[in-house]
């Protein structure tokens, strides 16, 4: 069987976030493979943990790839801070040719696929392009590790997942695909009752809050427990029309969110000013001021970097999925052949950050990975994968084992197979979720 073949079988898809499927992006031919272990959102611990523990299996999965996309070169970017992950894989990587380590700065937003490649390899991804469009493939060091483990035969059932914030146990447990956050919540002790806190599901800069009734998916890298009352917070609930109304009026055409924009820098044509200079105006036809919004990364450097205090990514994201409603198709599509002339000294410390957003006491490089029980009952989402959502191939009333197949994608669409992580019984399957419920 062909290693597209077996990935596609063991659910494999992209651990930092977007969810595509792995096996897409290795059924390709490309010169380069690199191992994205720069986790940019702060306070998360999972990949340098993930380097440390795995890192046999990490250089494993990546030469796979590296064979199966015909790549002599395999690079691993991850930071200079990580200290023990880069002993640990220098040791690996020892008589391998190809395959070295590439070292970045602590600056946000490294672990951005196109930033990191451009980092590494001088290489610049077209405006609305992926990595392939310039003989390269990027992909999350847990997917690669998982990779390896699919070669050996072992389905995604678990991932690594932070626990930080206001909680008396910040750690990184190895945790069953579909473990609902509210029992992490009580494993890692929480300082404040439940109806206090908020969840993160993700970083600060890039994540999404949700319920403590959610369960962790395939892509959930870190869960970030905050007061309901931490301005972080009260800053995401803000909402859109009270934002576009302070835009409207509060906007004074600096340009800070634009000198501040990752793919700004990157060459790109986006210009987060001129947006809300539109928004402003409320033009009924869209100019490319607004049509850049295909091109926002959603770093939210621009929220950061605002003196007023807006919020340019979320009338991006705003934006973004109305001429997508509409049918409109990305009209952006230079392609640089060189980054911004400031690029490297406008780069923004993840420090800064913390600071920015009062986050200073979660803050730990040092988490210790722990593997947890399974818990007694998960709910796996049939929504993991970028693509279509998954096809139940079980009942309620089914007895499972772990790693078994329990949904897989449509025929003929993108998707991804999901397997079952605990030994049980499915006790409910409907539109999203298929509930198990262990063995006594």
């Amino acid at each position: 069987m062909s290693l597209v073949q077996t990935v596609k079988d063991a659910g494999v898809i992209g651990c930092g976030g977007a969810g595509f499927p792995a096996h897409v992006k290795i059924d390709t031919r490309t010169n380069v493979v690199i191992a994205n272990g720069a986790e940019c959102e702060p306070l998360l611990n999972s990949d340098q943990r993930v380097m440390e523990q795995y890192a046999d299996e990490l250089v494993e999965g990546l030469c796979l790839i590296m064979k199966q996309v015909g790549a002599a070169r395999g690079i691993i970017g991850l930071k200079k801070s990580y200290h023990g992950s880069i002993e640990a894989l220098s040791k690996r990587i020892e008589g391998i040719d190809g395959v070295e380590i590439g070292v970045l700065g602590n600056f946000y937003p490294s672990g951005d696929e196109q930033i990191l490649l451009t980092e590494l390899t001088g290489r610049i991804v077209p405006e609305g392009g992926i990595p392939p469009q310039v003989n390269a493939v990027v992909s999350n060091v847990l997917s690669i590790v998982q990779v390896a483990r699919a070669a050996k035969g072992q389905n995604v059932t678990h991932r690594e997942v932070t626990l930080v914030g206001e909680v008396k146990m910040p750690k990184v447990v190895t945790t069953a695909i579909g473990t609902p956050i509210g029992d992490l919540l009580n494993l890692a002790l929480p300082k404040l009752p439940i109806e206090e806190i908020v969840v993160i599901d993700g970083g600060p800069m890039m994540g999404r809050i949700v319920s403590l009734d959610d369960t962790v998916n395939k892509t959930t890298s870190g869960l970030i427990f905050l007061s309901k009352d931490h301005p972080l917070i009260q800053w995401w609930t803000v909402p859109m029309s009270a934002m576009v109304r302070r835009s409207a009026a509060a906007c004074c055409q600096c340009r800070d969110c634009t000198e501040a924009c990752s793919r700004y820098m990157q060459g790109h044509n986006i210009q987060p000013h001129l947006m809300m200079r539109s928004l402003a105006y409320q033009t009924d036809e869209p100019t490319s001021g607004m049509t850049a919004a295909f091109l926002c990364s959603q770093c939210g450097l621009c929220e950061f970097a605002c003196p007023m205090d807006l919020s340019p990514r979320r009338a991006y994201a705003e934006l973004a999925a109305k001429f997508r409603a509409q049918g409109m198709k990305n009209p952006h599509h230079n392609a640089p052949t060189a980054v911004h002339e400031f690029n490297q000294y406008r780069k923004i410390g993840k420090d800064r950050l913390i600071r920015r957003y009062q986050l200073t006491e979660y803050d730990s490089h040092s988490l210790t990975l722990t593997a947890i029980p399974d818990p007694p009952v998960v709910r796996l989402s049939l929504t993991q994968a970028f693509g279509a959502p998954s096809e139940p191939v079980v009942s309620a009333g089914d007895a499972v084992r772990a790693g078994q197949l329990i949904a897989n994608a449509p025929e003929g669409k993108l998707g991804a197979a999901l397997h079952a992580s605990i030994d049980g019984e499915v006790t409910a399957v409907d539109s999203d979720y298929i509930t198990i419920e262990g063995s006594k």
